[in-house]
């Protein structure tokens, strides 16, 4: 359907012309979204964002000029996925960084043996994220978020097959940095 086609319809019956619209260019924007979203985000994420773009084009279709609707469309598309990006990974900084808070809290009863564990834990996220991507992501994602093979393999685009050998390599090439290191588990 052609955007003047679109433009008549949501015209004469706004209702069944939104719908069209939804149905032209969800597969556009979903394409957008995800290639932002897809290395800290999942697939409702995406959606949601998705649902965000359209209501943003709904609310100021009137605006937008003839012609333009699928720039405007793949431009708040970006726009949304990136602040959709920056408000998921902010919560995910804000989770870490209160863990990490958490963790410096000594207790009364053995502040050495707390110490320890918080260096070690410091020690260990800095093994982790000296891996690189995606494996410092699949590590993160199967152990602090307690993630699938198959979720991640969403999030960061393979097979889940690739995703448990990456996983199996990152392991073992962590287990030597901790030893080369002197930490072990």
């Amino acid at each position: 359907m052609t955007e003047a086609e679109l433009r008549a319809l949501i015209g004469r019956e706004p209702e069944n012309g939104f719908r069209a619209l939804f149905s032209c260019y969800k597969g556009y924007v979903y394409a957008i979204v995800w290639e932002h979203l897809r290395a800290v985000g999942t697939k409702e994420d995406a959606e949601e964002c998705v649902s965000d773009v359209f209501t943003e084009v709904f609310l100021h279709f009137p605006e937008i000029r003839e012609g333009a609707l699928q720039g405007y469309i793949g431009t708040a598309a970006k726009r949304q996925a990136i602040d959709f990006f920056r408000r998921l990974t902010a919560k995910r900084r804000a989770g870490t960084l209160s863990e990490t808070a958490a963790l410096s809290v000594p207790s009364p009863e053995d502040v050495e043996a707390e110490q320890s564990r918080n260096e070690t834990a410091a020690a260990l996220l800095e093994s982790i994220r000296s891996l690189g991507e995606p494996d410092a992501t699949i590590v993160m994602q199967r152990y602090y978020y307690d993630r699938s093979a198959g979720e991640i393999a969403e999030t960061v685009g393979m097979q889940p097959t690739a995703v448990r050998v990456r996983l199996s390599r990152a392991l073992k090439r962590l287990k030597q940095h901790l030893n080369d290191a002197g930490i072990t588990l």
